[in-house]
């Protein structure tokens, strides 16, 4: 039991960083919308995720784990036709200059922000997930 409540903390801590670092995520005025969301999340991330991990174990190898991209890339284009009030508006990056490394600026369409979000989540995830486990 302690096990689950720690992932479901590491997914909402997740879920929070994307939300805060990427502000083209509108989540509607439901409190549900956030509960499937995050549910849907860490469903994907601690049961359906090891599971097609194991079954494609070569490809998982070859693509440096890509397949957890790919799931959350698509739950999250499910909950955009499942849940009513959530969407993902197109996000243009500013740019940065940090420390000398300079960023430019890039418009992402709808689709490529959804990428950038699922590898975001995904990226600060397996983080949280090495950190605490």
């Amino acid at each position: 039991m302690r096990h689950y409540i720690k992932t479901l903390i590491i997914t909402v801590a997740t879920f929070y960083a994307v939300y805060t670092l990427i502000p083209a995520i509108n989540l509607g005025q439901d409190i549900r919308n956030v509960l499937f969301l995050v549910g849907g999340l860490w469903i994907i991330a601690h049961v359906v995720d090891p599971i097609f991990s194991l079954v494609l174990l070569p490809v998982n190898f070859l693509t440096f784990g890509l397949v957890s991209l790919i799931l959350n890339a698509g739950l999250i284009f499910a909950l955009i036709n499942f849940l009513p009030d959530f969407y993902i508006l197109p996000y243009n990056f500013p740019g940065a200059d940090i420390d000398g490394i300079i960023l430019p600026a890039i418009a992402f369409s709808r689709i490529t922000t959804i990428i950038l979000i699922a590898a975001v989540f995904t990226i600060i995830q397996k983080i949280l997930q090495i950190i605490f486990e």
